[in-house]
């Protein structure tokens, strides 16, 4: 069993998550006769992570990694709005099967090689062109997961038919072990540095511009959110593909952030959606005057989102950007680029669904969960005042 600090973190993250995507599910906990099974599904996906995130072992690894896909899938299918959940499922299936297929090749052919299955012989298998190759083999089952541009196509759709938890948990947790795959992978060669990390980091960035562009023009509440985090977590990969402590520890701490906060985001896009009936943001305007409390946890998920000091988004992008910047100062660019458009969208969305002339869908009966303001205080109290990870990271 693995037992550190990234580890520990990770745990702590899933168990939050899950109680937060518990407490937001009002409506799905209240049909008749699903309570439980619903439960129990939330409940499968909290062991399966948490085995991921302490295993050891390749095989246990990857049994668990690819495990998390079924209660997922059962999530979005038993408990979706629309009938294209179905394809958003097959899509979600097929681009994660598909991509774990080298890393299960890669996993049998250490066990075959070696005779045991330990993350740490990975590092005797990596020289020169084959290297390049078996390394790139290796994470693309974690790229598809995090996921990177060009790959990423199944992630708005599998968050726009899902429900609300089935939203926070894909985007608090099953994005989160992808970057722990990386993480865990990188540990164990030792950073070594190839050539097609450097491909990687171009395409992260890339497609972290263009989906931080795409937020800018998105009408749709949920597919705005969900495409935020690919342009988060391309800056993520990036800090992790520097190959510097400093990379290390400010992708672990965005993960952690990032995990807290896209899911408050999803959960308050659920109560913009319970108040007009719609997802798209011109007929959600005017949520200041009609529903203040609804428009203040706005307000704080998206500065925190971001990056407003002194919060762990604000530190973890100091990190990330530092580190890139060391690597190679061709990508100031990239990086200011992608700052900048993060906090126009973050701006964009407030503005457009909490200013302008209230619209008649609005429901005036709807009220704020207690329970949900009572867990979005606590998370923004996290995310806020929760610098202190990072020290720990880097002792």
């Amino acid at each position: 069993m693995m037992e550190d600090l990234i580890t520990s973190i990770m745990v702590l993250m899933v168990v939050m998550v899950i109680c937060l995507s518990l407490i937001c599910s009002d409506k799905d906990l209240k049909l008749s006769g699903w309570e439980d099974s619903f439960s129990l599904c939330l409940t499968v996906i909290l062991v399966i992570c948490v085995g991921v995130f302490s295993v050891s072992g390749l095989v246990s690894f990857y049994i668990f990694f690819e495990g998390s896909l079924i209660p997922t899938l059962l999530l979005v299918l038993g408990w979706g709005y629309q009938p294209e959940r179905l394809q958003a499922s097959f899509y979600m299936m097929m681009y994660t099967v598909c991509a774990s297929m080298p890393l299960l090749m890669i996993i049998c052919w250490v066990w075959l090689s070696s005779g045991t299955d330990s993350m740490m012989c990975l590092s005797y298998m990596f020289n020169g062109v084959m290297g390049e190759v078996v390394w790139f083999m290796l994470i693309l089952g974690f790229l598809v997961k995090l996921p990177v541009f060009l790959v990423h196509s199944w992630l708005p759709k599998a968050h726009v038919e899902a429900p609300v938890s089935g939203s926070m948990v894909l985007a608090g947790i099953l994005l989160k072990l992808g970057g722990y795959g990386i993480c865990r992978v990188f540990w164990c060669l030792g950073f070594m540095k190839f050539f097609m990390s450097e491909v990687v980091m171009s395409f992260s960035f890339l497609g972290g511009a263009l989906c931080s562009m795409i937020c800018m023009v998105q009408t749709d509440l949920k597919a705005l959110i969900a495409y935020s985090s690919i342009g988060h977590m391309a800056m993520a990969l990036a800090g992790l593909l520097s190959f510097y402590s400093l990379g290390w520890g400010g992708g672990v701490c965005m993960m952690f952030a990032h995990g807290l906060c896209s899911p408050m985001m999803f959960s308050l896009a659920n109560y913009s959606y319970g108040v007009s009936g719609s997802r798209s943001m011109s007929l959600c305007k005017g949520l200041l005057k009609v529903f203040p409390s609804i428009s203040l946890g706005w307000c704080v998920f998206c500065i925190l989102n971001l990056g407003f000091p002194p919060s762990l988004n604000f530190v973890s992008e100091c990190f990330l950007v530092c580190s890139i910047l060391l690597h190679s100062m061709y990508f100031f660019v990239p990086v200011g680029v992608l700052c900048f458009i993060t906090g126009g969208y973050c701006l964009y969305l407030y503005t457009n669904l909490n200013h302008g002339n209230t619209t008649i869908s609005l429901n005036g009966m709807s009220v704020l969960s207690g329970r949900f303001a009572m867990s979005s205080l606590v998370s923004g109290v996290i995310l806020l005042f929760g610098v202190g990870f990072s020290d720990y990271i880097f002792v």
